[in-house]
């Protein structure tokens, strides 16, 4: 009966072990970060317009403002502004969500927003938000300003990036001069 007893001990340490091992796994694989090359989640709908290592978007000229913002389609720029309310205020309230409210961001200082708290590289620019360098910021934010914790893609459709300018311009309540 001895050597019965010491193969059962024997046998219920292995499996203890065992069990240990395989707990041990499940925790590093669900609780353990890694260094990841993209971000660890995916917005539905859109692409990385510049992934990291790619090599520069080709140049693009800016656009005649006072002709097209008076031909933007204002309803496309609030249906493309969805976009941004994930992360962003668009109200008159202007409160700061993960980013800072963009009513009335139109020609507003650059991170000059109370109470939020920007990455260092957004702080280190210092022109104002005109619509020149929205349109090219929005084409590619991480581009533009490297460092930036903005985690949007970008939006390389240039109609687009008009009609979402004017939008944000023309917020009934606050019209940017």
């Amino acid at each position: 009966m001895d050597s019965y007893n010491g193969k059962n001990l024997g046998v219920a340490m292995l499996a203890v072990l065992l069990f240990m091992l395989l707990i041990r796994v499940a925790y590093i694989a669900v609780y353990e970060p890694r260094n990841l090359v993209r971000p660890g989640y995916i917005l539905k709908g859109l692409v990385m317009a510049h992934p990291p290592g790619a090599a520069p978007l080709p140049a693009e000229t800016l656009p005649n403002w006072p002709v097209l913002l008076a031909d933007a389609d204002i309803g496309a720029g609030r249906s493309l502004s969805q976009q941004c309310l994930a992360c962003h205020d668009l109200s008159p309230a202007a409160t700061n969500q993960i980013g800072p409210p963009l009513f009335g961001v139109v020609n507003r200082a650059r991170a000059s927003r109370p109470g939020f708290v920007y990455s260092a590289a957004m702080r280190g620019r210092h022109d104002p938000w005109t619509p020149d360098t929205l349109f090219t910021f929005l084409r590619d934010p991480q581009l533009y300003v490297p460092g930036t914790r903005m985690g949007f893609a970008g939006i390389l459709d240039v109609r687009q990036r008009i009609d979402l300018i004017a939008y944000l311009q023309r917020l009934p309540e606050a019209p940017a001069p």
